[in-house]
């Protein structure tokens, strides 16, 4: 599955802002009266909302998990910064399953 690329301006929104919008899109959607095209255009809309929505959410996620950690250390905030497990090898002693 291939990586979506989100646009700019949805980038740019809070949680808050892209989750009113696809509020308001699932709404003028359910209602049934929009044309194919607007529905269409509405539906891609939507998923990328959904997209945004669901990284900022997977990102507040770690960050809780890291404040929140059992090791005697203090968290801290700090942005995460995912690595490209693509390029990283694998070393199966330090327990990263092997497919």
């Amino acid at each position: 599955m291939s990586e979506i690329t989100i646009p700019d301006d949805i980038q740019a929104m809070p949680f808050e802002t892209a989750l009113e919008e696809l509020e308001t899109l699932v709404a003028k959607m359910e209602n049934g009266g929009l044309p194919l095209e607007e529905l269409m255009t509405g539906f891609e809309r939507g998923r990328l909302l959904t997209e945004h929505c669901r990284k900022k959410l997977a990102a507040l996620e770690r960050r809780i998990t890291v404040l929140t950690r059992d090791d005697g250390e203090q968290g801290q905030w700090a942005e995460f910064v995912p690595e490209n497990s693509r390029n990283r090898p694998r070393n199966h002693e330090e327990g990263d399953l092997p497919f």
